[in-house]
């Protein structure tokens, strides 16, 4: 008798294993889209039959957002549930609730839309699911030392779970910052604008310089120093353009400390991998550029006083991080 018992527990354990394989190779969440609350702008669209996200703007931190999504069980599993979670980044601001779902959602007698997690039957069904919630404004951020540093991170806003937590499936995006956002959108404009220096004969010495600031620009936004990084763009202007007429001022005077710039920034990323320390690294990298910077305002004020003023501000900047 006890034998016929374990037979049948064993055969009902083998034949739910088909089914939940079957569900396991195919996605739970099979399209999301999030949408700006202030705004009613969609953000971005993501849907499994191409997996490509259709992007029209950035998800920013500090913004609201709503996500709709369409939840996809493909099997009735008796006596299990599903949870649905919205992480520690999203909070709330206009909405009472979290959560938003139709009258055929099958939610559990506990369910609270007010609550971060809810709790579903394991029934067959395509439910649409829709969550609110507002993006933890210093999700992109570091602060310490009086240094602030700004750097994407890849968040997940919602988690689905099953049966004794196993993972399912997530909605999972980058996040960035208005600071980050602003910085883009200044090296767009200046990618742009050496582009057009290539193709209307300015002198090649100082598309080179231009090259360079770009790149050590790039160096300074990807450790996090975006506020330099900005500083480097902003840089970028003169009174007059110059052509190509031989040996110009720029690769007499500006390039050797340009190159200087560039090699500490590579110092730095190594020194950076060596000690592990964030905080000694970006002390490193702005106590050089405070001495490059004071040699690059010497030459400055022989050519051109603006640009010359406009080193002096970003030395001030360097010393006063420096001191903080």
């Amino acid at each position: 008798m006890n034998q016929i018992k374990l037979l049948l527990v064993v055969t009902l354990i083998f034949s739910t294993i088909p089914i939940a394989q079957a569900q396991s190779t195919l996605p739970w969440i099979e399209e999301y889209t999030i949408t700006n609350y202030s705004t009613g702008q969609t953000t971005l669209e993501w849907s499994s039959d191409t997996g490509e996200i259709l992007q029209n703007a950035p998800v920013l931190a500090g913004d609201e957002y709503q996500i709709t999504f369409t939840l996809n069980v493909r099997q009735t599993v008796d006596n299990a549930v599903l949870t649905l979670t919205l992480t520690n980044f999203m909070n709330q601001q206009s909405e009472s609730t979290y959560w938003e779902v139709g009258p055929e959602f099958p939610r559990t007698a506990d369910y609270n839309p007010a609550q971060r997690t809810i709790s579903l039957h394991h029934n067959q069904g395509v439910y649409e699911v829709t969550a609110t919630g507002k993006i933890s404004s210093d999700a992109t951020t570091y602060t310490g030392e009086g240094l602030t540093l700004h750097r994407p991170l890849e968040i997940t806003l919602i988690e689905l779970d099953g049966p004794v937590g196993t993972d399912y499936d997530d909605v999972t995006v980058t996040v960035i910052d208005n600071k980050i956002d602003d910085y883009r959108f200044l090296l767009d404009q200046k990618k742009a604008e050496l582009q057009q220096y290539e193709n209307t004969g300015v002198d090649p010495a100082y598309i080179q310089l231009y090259e360079n600031f770009v790149a050590l620009s790039e160096e300074q936004a990807e450790q996090g120093l975006v506020d330099n990084a900005m500083d480097l763009l902003n840089n970028l202007e003169v009174d007059t353009t110059p052509v190509e007429t031989g040996p110009s001022w720029m690769e007499r005077y500006f390039l050797p400390a340009v190159g200087g710039l560039a090699l500490i920034a590579i110092l730095g990323v190594f020194l950076f991998i060596r000690t592990n320390s964030k905080l000694g690294f970006v002390k490193m990298v702005v106590e050089d550029q405070i001495r490059e910077m004071e040699a690059l305002q010497s030459r400055a004020s022989r050519i051109d006083r603006n640009l010359a003023s406009r080193l002096d501000e970003i030395n001030s900047r360097l010393k006063e991080t420096e001191n903080a």
